[in-house]
C-alpha cells in the first residue's frame, strides 16, 4: 500500500453537516417516532432509519447483509421492507432478497448515542447535541453535528467528522480520514496509514490535538487560504495559523494551504506539499518527497536523505543536500531546460527555478527538454518529447523516452538509451568519452562512441513509500 493512502482518507474535512443534514430528510421523518425503511441504488439495498425529533436516542445496529435490526429506546415506525419485532415496539428487522450494502442513520437534536454491532458499513449524522457514535468492522462514515460529540471509528477505514464543537475523535485500526471541524477538537488515529484535515479558516483559536499513532499519519490544511506553520517535531501549541495553536503529534506528512506556508519534516521520511503561495518546505533527515506543482516562489530544502522534488509553475529553488536527489518536472506544461549547477537557469523559458548542484538526478517533461547533469553520477529521463540530454562528467545513466533524443554520456562510464524502441535509430546516442577500460554502453538508437551494447533498466518514478 502507497504511504500516500491518508492523501484520500483527509477528504473528510470536506464532509459538511449541511450535507449529511440533507442525506437524511426525507418524508419519513416524524415528530416524535423513528421510522426505518428500506432504500435501493446503485450499491445495492440500504437500510435507513430516521429518529424521531426532540428525543433522546440510544441506537443499536446488529445483523448482517441479510437482516438488518435497529433497536432504539424510542418506538419506531417500520416502513418498506422492515417489520416491528413482536412485542417490541421500540425494535425493527429489515430484510431484502438482495444482500444489504450498508446501513444510515439519522439522529435528532439530543444526547444520542449509536452503536454499529452489525458487519455492514454505517453512514450516521449525529444532528445537534453531544453525541457519541461507535463504529463496527467494516468503513463507517459519521458526522457530529453541532455539540461536543464523541466519535469511534473502531476497525475499518473510517470516515469520521465532528463538526462544530469541542470533539474527540478516535479512527481505531484501519486508514482512517478524521476531520474535527469548528472548536478545539482532539483526534486520535490510532493504528494505520491516517489523515487528518483541518479544515477552513476561523475565527475563533481553534486550537486542536492531533496525534496520529503508529502508521504513517498526514495532517492536511488544503483548505486554508492564510498562512500556515505546521512541522512534525511533536511540540504543543505551534502549529496551524498565526496563533491557532494546533499540536501535531506522531505525525509525518504534510500539506499547506493557499497562503505562504512553512512546513518543516523530521529526522524520518516525509511527504510534505505546497499549494498556491510561496512556500518554504524543509525536510530534514529522511527520504522526503516535496511536492509544490501549483505555482509560486517555493524554496525547498532536503537536508540528508534520497530527496524528490516535484516542481511547479513559478521560481523555485530546491536544494538536495546530502543523500541522492531527484528533481522532477512531469508536472510542466511546456519543454523545459534544466541543468544541475545551481544557478537560477532552469525551468521553462523565463521560469528562473534553481535546482541545486547537489541534486543528482532529473526527470524532464513530456515536451521537448534539455536536460544537463554536472560532474557527479547521475540519473537523466527525458520522457516523451524530443529531448537532448547531456551526461557531463561521472558515470552517469541517461534515456531518451518516446520521441527523438539526442543522448551524450561525454565525459565518464555512462549507460545511454534512446529509450523508446518505436523510434529505433532516429535517436542519436553519442558515449563521447572513451579513455577508460569499462567504455560506455549504448542501446536503443544511433550509436557514436559506445564500446559495448547490453540492456539496462532505467529507473522509474515511484509512488512515496516506495522511493
Amino acid at each position: 500500500m502507497s504511504r500516500r493512502t491518508w492523501l484520500t482518507r483527509a477528504g473528510v474535512a470536506l464532509l459538511s453537516t449541511t450535507a449529511a443534514a440533507g442525506a437524511f430528510a426525507g418524508p419519513a421523518q416524524a415528530a416524535s417516532m423513528g421510522s426505518v425503511y428500506m432504500e435501493f441504488d446503485s450499491d445495492g439495498p440500504k437500510v435507513t432509519y430516521v429518529a424521531g425529533s426532540g428525543k433522546t436516542n440510544s441506537v443499536v445496529v446488529t445483523g448482517n447483509s441479510s437482516v438488518i435490526t435497529i433497536d432504539d429506546r424510542v418506538a419506531i415506525k417500520a416502513g418498506r421492507g422492515c417489520k416491528a419485532v413482536k412485542g417490541d415496539k421500540t425494535r425493527v428487522r429489515c430484510t431484502d432478497p438482495k444482500p444489504i450494502a450498508k446501513v444510515r442513520v439519522g439522529l435528532g437534536s439530543g444526547n444520542d448515542t449509536l452503536v454499529n454491532k452489525s458487519s455492514l458499513r454505517l453512514h450516521a449524522w449525529g444532528g445537534s447535541g453531544n453525541d457519541r457514535l461507535t463504529g463496527g468492522p467494516r468503513e463507517d462514515e459519521f458526522s457530529g453535528g453541532a455539540g461536543a460529540d464523541r466519535l469511534y471509528g473502531l476497525g475499518g477505514d473510517d470516515r469520521l467528522a465532528g463538526d462544530d464543537g469541542n470533539d474527540t475523535i478516535y479512527g481505531g485500526t484501519g486508514d482512517d480520514g478524521i476531520g474535527g471541524g469548528r472548536g478545539n477538537d482532539r483526534e486520535y488515529g490510532g493504528t494505520g496509514n491516517d489523515g487528518f484535515g483541518q479544515g477552513r479558516d476561523t475565527k475563533s483559536a481553534d486550537a486542536d490535538l492531533v496525534d496520529g499513532g503508529a502508521g504513517v499519519d498526514g495532517v492536511s490544511y488544503f483548505h486554508r487560504r492564510k498562512a500556515v506553520t505546521a512541522d512534525t517535531d511533536n511540540a504543543k501549541r505551534d502549529d496551524g495559523r498565526k496563533g491557532e495553536g494546533d499540536t501535531l503529534l506522531a505525525v509525518e506528512d504534510l500539506i499547506g494551504g493557499w497562503g505562504d506556508d512553512r512546513l518543516t519534516g523530521g529526522n524520518g521520511p516525509n511527504f510534505l506539499e505546497g499549494q498556491n503561495g510561496n512556500d518554504v518546505l524543509v525536510g530534514g533527515g529522511g527520504n522526503d518527497w516535496f511536492r509544490d506543482t501549483y505555482g509560486g516562489n517555493d524554496k525547498l530544502y532536503g537536508g540528508a536523505g534520497d530527496d524528490r522534488f516535484d516542481t511547479g509553475a513559478g521560481a523555485d529553488l530546491m536544494l538536495g543536500g546530502s543523500g541522492s536527489d531527484t528533481v522532477n518536472y512531469t508536472h510542466h506544461s511546456g519543454p523545459v531546460i534544466v541543468d544541475l549547477d545551481g544557478v537560477a537557469d532552469d525551468g521553462r523559458t523565463g521560469e528562473r527555478d534553481t535546482v541545486g548542484a547537489d541534486v543528482e538526478h532529473i526527470f524532464g517533461s513530456a515536451y521537448n527538454d534539455v536536460l544537463t547533469g554536472n560532474g557527479g553520477a547521475n540519473l537523466i529521463v527525458g520522457l516523451a518529447g524530443d529531448d537532448t540530454i547531456r551526461g557531463a562528467g561521472g558515470n552517469d545513466v541517461t534515456a531518451g523516452g518516446a520521441g527523438l533524443d539526442r543522448v551524450y554520456g561525454e565525459a565518464g562510464d555512462d549507460a545511454l538509451s534512446g529509450g523508446d524502441v518505436t523510434d529505433g535509430s532516429a535517436d542519436i546516442l553519442d558515449g563521447g568519452d572513451n579513455a577508460t577500460a569499462t567504455g560506455d554502453n549504448c542501446v536503443v538508437g544511433t550509436v557514436v562512441n559506445c564500446e559495448y551494447s547490453k540492456p539496462f533498466s532505467v529507473p522509474v518514478l515511484k509512488e512515496y513509500g516506495e522511493l
